[in-house]
């Protein structure tokens, strides 16, 4: 319900301006959100993969992918990050219309998206034994439905913000 507002306040305030985005912001187009999206399918394959380690109970192998998936979602938020500041050093400020929207739909995003990823990772802390692993799969595909959720939502907000 969160998202649906915040995608709500978009389309009226878009609608209620002539020129959105304003007149002078960087160029917002696709490619320059590509990489965000590279990373997040990257990470949901990695812990696709983890997943069938964890049911076939290979912890090593588990660890590993789960690992990789833990750095393919800190590469989510380097790329982000540089986005933001590539929009920042263009002039796109929080005090404006298009700039408030666009940082609060996208800040709201990367919180979600901090917030999976500390789960993921305080789940791999805690998976030191076989046992541990397999018996919370519930758990990790619980994770794993979120990181879809975030997928699902980065495909909305992306096309919403940068196809103009």
């Amino acid at each position: 319900m969160l998202f649906a507002a915040l995608f709500g306040g978009w389309f009226v305030l878009r609608g209620n301006n002539d020129v959105w985005p304003p007149l002078g912001t960087p160029p917002m187009t696709l490619d320059k959100i590509i990489p965000t999206w590279i990373a997040l399918v990257a990470t949901i394959i990695m812990m696709v993969i983890a997943r069938r380690a964890m049911r076939s109970n290979e912890l090593g192998r588990f660890h590993f992918f789960t690992k990789i998936g833990i750095a393919t979602s800190v590469l989510f938020l380097f790329a982000f990050a540089l986005e933001w500041w590539r929009l920042i050093a263009g002039g796109v400020r929080m005090g404006t219309v298009f700039g408030g929207m666009y940082y609060v739909i996208t800040g709201v995003f990367v919180l979600h998206f901090i917030g999976g990823s500390y789960g993921l990772t305080s789940f791999l802390r805690k998976a030191k034994t076989t046992p541990f692993v397999t018996s919370r799969l519930v758990g990790f595909n619980n994770t794993l439905s979120f990181y879809y959720l975030m997928l699902t939502l980065w495909s909305i907000i992306a096309p919403l913000i940068y196809i103009n």
